[in-house]
């Protein structure tokens, strides 16, 4: 875990976007609370949700934890930059991303024991391909009342909703200063964004 912390450097900073820089503040400030089993992981996957704010993406990461406790894999959302070129990845969300490296083989371990721990409730599209990855638990950080699937699973069609069963969801185990950040990342900046992606979607 320390390693992991070392190599969480804080992003780049952008010098005139000041919503990113007192986020940047914040997470500097926050240290992990031990009564919180997730607040060491959360802290991180907050400091990789900023650097995808800060490259023009939307501000989620992912990470994959194995039985130990250990970070194995990490993503961050990547549907404006995934290719480097500018153009427009509509499967490049953290979720999508992890599981491309687990099915790639990348990670060594069945996915029934891993965790994936996310900075922000997922979408229906990223539901769908957890459900169908085999991993074992989905935590997520911050609640997505506009676009997050999780709080309405519910509403799944009966063959989905029987692929629930088969994995543990529940909102991950970080202090509310962790989660209450991983919820601003998320939404900073999200109306650009949004218009951003009609550019694309509807040019």
């Amino acid at each position: 875990m320390a390693k992991m912390q070392q190599e969480a450097a804080s992003p780049a900073l952008t010098q005139d976007d000041k919503p990113i820089t007192s986020l940047i503040k914040r997470l500097n400030q926050l240290q992990p609370d031990s009564e919180y089993r997730d607040d060491i992981r959360g802290l991180y996957a907050c400091r990789l949700a900023l650097d995808a704010l800060e490259q023009g993406n939307y501000g989620v990461a992912a990470l994959l934890v194995d039985p130990q406790g250990e970070v194995v894999a990490q993503s961050e959302n990547r549907v404006f930059s995934e290719d480097g070129q500018g153009r427009y990845h509509s499967q490049a969300h953290a979720e999508m991303l992890l599981v491309d490296q687990l099915e790639a083989g990348l990670v060594p371990y069945p996915p029934e024991q891993l965790t994936l721990l996310v900075t922000l409730e997922p979408c229906p599209m990223c539901l769908a391909r957890l459900l169908l990855s085999g991993i074992g638990s989905v935590r997520y950080m911050a609640d997505d009342q506009q676009g997050g699937m999780l709080t309405h699973a519910d509403k799944l069609p009966p063959a989905w909703r029987n692929l629930m069963q088969l994995q543990h969801h529940y909102k991950a185990h970080v202090s509310t200063p962790v989660r209450l950040l991983a919820g601003d990342i998320a939404t900073t900046h999200q109306e650009r964004l949004r218009r951003k992606l009609l550019t694309y979607i509807r040019p």
